[in-house]
């Protein structure tokens, strides 16, 4: 397990350096991650490569029992290379060129720029790939993060045309499936196709405000822009996996952060990684970014390789709070408990300059080590201590089910927007879930959904007919499937279905969606929930699919034009069931329903209630469940048990109660 911070030993004076590394060594950390930022150290000219001033950096703490985290530095071309090839630079939609004195001011596609990435990349694997004591490496920092992902210049748009001739092979096929014929849109080449002028890059500005543009193209070009970022990255995975048997990786942001296909991009990389800056002050920590991460691999460790220090400036210069004392121990542990074996804190040491200037870190300007150094210091001393439990398993039987394609496809075109957000709807249902003491994974569509007895699918506006015949294998050998609203809507040309919705899937529910409508504060309506002999009722919101069909309805409206219309059904089909809900419920209305369909279907709950903001989640370790507790309130929590276990945290028996104090935690192994 490997615990530690980015550090940048290019911005240190040697006295700095001295003090920095020795105070890193008595932390009692084993691992830093340095040189995404340094490319005009690596490379100060072209062609001339320097290391001794990271050489002896990593020898000082290796030869001390601190392993490096080596980045390629391709996030910052430098000054010289900008002169020499102004093309380099990323163009938005607007088509201004992103120009140097910034970060990530590179086309991810420009032939040029990934000549000089790859010799870097090239120079680097040689240079460290062998030395022992270099853990692994990390590509570029933060793919497409900060308006990136999506560059407009004339390369980009030059290969999104092969890009979509290759995928259509004619005009003609491009122009049917596309729909082209809507407002006079059919090309006699591919060569007539321009880059959308609008963008769903966070941050972004329209270019021209109501143009309304072609959901196909839209919906290639964040595919076409996903695979190119894939690409570039593949170069330098390619290269480092020739010189180095250590892990290679890079740093995602968020789930959709920067519209990369996380799922596809972390295919050929050792681990998935990614950066998490939650609040430690007074609130819970969202742990749905955690089990979206373990997904992404199929349930293998993954890395937070960015992750909450301290309080201090930001970019923005709105600040961080400073964590509640206990709070970076805390949210460690919780990351651990998720799966995570790889954790640095950003940064080490706050910058006295440029643009990240007064930001949060471990320790303040001037270097002296205080209450979060002491922190840290403790938590490298727990997780050592927890490190023989890191192979626990996790044992969840229900998945949720995530796709790019629809989150895309539901930002180009919105649906009842801003209600509705399609991950953040996947959150709640995982949330839900979690108050109910259900365990959940997070999957693509593409996972093995055989081990769960229960498969949640969330607004599946995008559905292939793979995925269908897919879902309905499931259901027919005995799996609990439960689909909500906005299912089935769209094929994944980003063109809607002209069969009854869910299209291709009604067999499955047993239902057709009769009207569709978004819900707004002036047109909610009462439903009537049935389930296994109980009653209760919810108001509607978000969106409204009425239903109808030979499927039991367990959801009924009771006021309205919709009085006695079916919104949410029950149907058996084959070996197993298919629920369908067709509008958004209240918090506690949904959280009921779902429990109640998951304890039919046979799935696990935790065998002890959960006080709010408490988290608990299960793993397996040699036959005997360990519970992972965290307690997000700033008052003593208690949870009443069943059975004797041992805290792994503090080595106390604990019988009948489990006790902790705010920002606590405890790890309880069955006896």
């Amino acid at each position: 397990m490997r615990y530690g911070v980015s550090y940048y030993p290019e911005h240190k004076k040697p006295e700095e350096l001295e003090h920095d590394i020795r105070c890193i060594i008595e932390s009692g950390i084993n691992t830093v991650r340095m040189g995404e930022f340094a490319w005009c150290r690596f490379e100060p000219r072209e062609g001339e490569y320097h290391f001794e001033w990271l050489d002896q950096v990593v020898e000082e703490f290796g030869k001390n029992g601190i392993s490096t985290i080596i980045c390629t530095p391709t996030a910052c071309p430098p000054a010289w290379m900008i002169e020499k090839y102004p093309d380099i630079l990323y163009m938005d939609n607007r088509g201004i060129r992103r120009p140097f004195g910034g970060r990530r001011h590179y086309c991810y596609n420009n032939e040029m720029y990934r000549r000089y990435s790859a010799r870097i990349t090239e120079e680097i694997g040689k240079h460290y790939g062998a030395n022992p004591y270099v853990a692994g490496f990390q590509i570029d920092n933060e793919p497409a993060q900060e308006g990136t992902g999506r560059c407009h210049c004339p390369a980009c748009e030059a290969k999104f045309h092969t890009y979509l001739e290759k995928k259509y092979h004619t005009i003609e096929e491009f122009n049917e499936r596309s729909g082209g014929i809507f407002w006079s849109q059919e090309y006699t080449h591919f060569g007539q196709i321009g880059l959308p002028v609008n963008s769903i890059e966070v941050g972004a500005q329209q270019q021209i405000e109501a143009f309304y543009e072609n959901p196909t193209v839209r919906l290639e070009f964040e595919r076409f822009a996903s695979d190119s970022q894939i690409e570039y990255q593949k170069i330098q995975s390619d290269i480092l996996k020739k010189h180095t048997k250590g892990f290679v990786t890079t740093n995602a942001t968020g789930l959709a952060t920067n519209s990369i296909d996380y799922y596809k991009s972390t295919k050929e990389l050792d681990t998935y990684a990614f950066d998490y800056y939650p609040g430690l002050r007074n609130a819970s920590v969202d742990s749905f970014p955690y089990a979206f991460a373990r997904g992404v691999k199929g349930g293998k460790h993954f890395g937070v390789m960015e992750f909450m220090s301290g309080g201090g400036h930001r970019f923005s210069g709105s600040g961080r709070q400073q964590p509640n004392p206990g709070a970076l121990k805390q949210a460690v542990f919780q990351s651990f408990a998720h799966g995570a074996d790889l954790m640095l804190h950003f940064q080490y040491r706050t910058f006295p300059f440029g643009a990240e200037q007064l930001n949060y870190a471990i320790v303040d300007m001037d270097g002296v080590p205080r209450r979060r150094y002491f922190e840290i210091q403790e938590t490298a001393a727990l997780l050592k201590k927890l490190e023989p439990y890191e192979e626990a398993e996790f044992a969840n039987d229900t998945a949720i089910l995530m796709d790019y394609d629809t989150h895309w496809a539901l930002r180009i075109k919105p649906v009842n927007d801003p209600v509705y957000h399609y991950i953040h709807y996947c959150g709640e249902i995982y949330h839900h879930l979690q108050r109910s003491g259900i365990g959940a994974d997070v999957c693509s569509y593409d996972a093995d959904l055989s081990k769960y007895k229960a498969v949640i699918l969330p607004g599946a506006f995008i559905i292939r007919e793979k995925y269908r015949r897919k879902l309905k294998d499931y259901a027919a050998g005995g799996g609990c499937l439960i689909a909500t609203f906005l299912t089935g809507v769209k094929n994944g040309d980003n063109v809607g279905y002209t069969e009854s919705l869910p299209a291709g899937l009604t067999d499955l529910f047993g239902v057709t969606v009769q009207e569709v409508e978004p819900i707004f504060a002036d047109n909610t309506a009462s439903v009537k929930l049935s389930f296994d002999g109980e009653e209760w009722t919810s108001r509607d919101s978000a969106w409204c699919d009425l239903l109808a069909g030979t499927a039991k309805m367990i959801g009924t409206y009771t006021d309205t034009y919709k009085a006695g219309s079916g919104v949410i059904s029950e149907n058996v089909y084959e070996k197993g069931t298919a629920y369908y809900i067709g509008t958004g419920l209240e918090p506690e209305a949904m959280r009921r329903l779902l429990e109640k369909i998951c304890k039919k279907a046979g799935v696990s709950q935790l065998p002890f209630a959960v006080p709010e903001n408490v988290e608990v989640i299960r793993r397996v370790y040699e036959g005997r469940n360990i519970y992972y507790i965290t307690n997000f309130t700033q008052a003593d929590a208690e949870l009443t048990l069943s059975g004797r276990y041992t805290d792994l945290v503090s080595g106390e028996d604990v019988d009948g109660v489990c006790r902790m104090k705010p920002q606590g935690f405890a790890m309880l192994m069955e006896k």
